[in-house]
């Protein structure tokens, strides 16, 4: 299974610890017990997911208005903005609990050093714009349209790069979509079953005409 790499500088990791936040938050590891035995489930952070939502969000099309020229943030730096501006609302109201020492993800802001639990909530702050929208940085700031498909944008992003074909690219799934190749197969798809792609699977597809026949149906009877 490939490792997962959390690039190099300042701000890097900023935004790498602040996204493995996230995905720890919305997919923590888990323990699935039986009666037999228990099995460790690794979360988003394990299987990476965090480098897929940051991916995506830098390769999206998303302009901010204010930007200028080659100076405009990417909008992964500016989303993990975002999240700390929730968390910041949410620190301001005294309704969060700050994550046990030593803190899981240091390099990130104060979203980064909430308990897991606080994090959703932050989260739930953004999904119910339920805060200062003036406060919040650019291209965010008095965009309650925005903020709502980041909101969005943070859990299904993270779901995707988990239980998608991504992680199965190894080596290659930071290159460009056109270069990628499989190299593994990808653990969610063990976890939800999936067997991958194939020209088709064997399904009900209606049945033999002989075999109706041979039950006396009326085939030019019409209902």
């Amino acid at each position: 299974m490939p490792e997962c790499d959390s690039g190099s500088g300042i701000e890097e990791a900023y935004v790498s610890a602040t996204f493995q936040a996230l995905a720890d938050a919305v997919l923590p590891p888990v323990w699935k017990r039986t009666a037999a035995d228990e099995t460790f489930i690794p979360g988003g952070v394990q299987r990476c997911a965090d480098q897929y939502v940051r991916i995506e969000l830098d390769r999206s099309r998303f302009v901010p208005a204010n930007a200028e020229g080659e100076r405009r943030p990417r909008l992964s730096w500016a989303s993990a903005k975002l999240l700390d501006a929730a968390a910041d609302e949410l620190i301001r109201r005294g309704a969060a609990q700050f994550a046990g020492a030593p803190r899981p993800f240091p390099d990130g802001g104060s979203f980064a050093a909430l308990s897991r639990e606080d994090r959703l909530q932050a989260l739930t702050l953004l999904d119910r714009i339920d805060l200062p929208l003036q406060d919040l940085p650019p291209p965010f700031a008095d965009n309650s349209v925005s903020i709502l498909v980041m909101a969005n944008s943070f859990y299904q992003l993270t779901i995707f790069g988990y239980y998608s074909e991504w992680l199965g690219y190894g080596t290659t799934r930071l290159s460009p979509p056109q270069e990628r190749r499989m190299e593994c197969f990808p653990p969610g798809w063990s976890l939800t079953g999936y067997p991958g792609p194939s020209p088709g699977y064997r399904d009900l597809r209606g049945f033999e005409i002989g075999e109706l026949l041979s039950k006396g149906v009326d085939l030019d009877r019409r209902t």
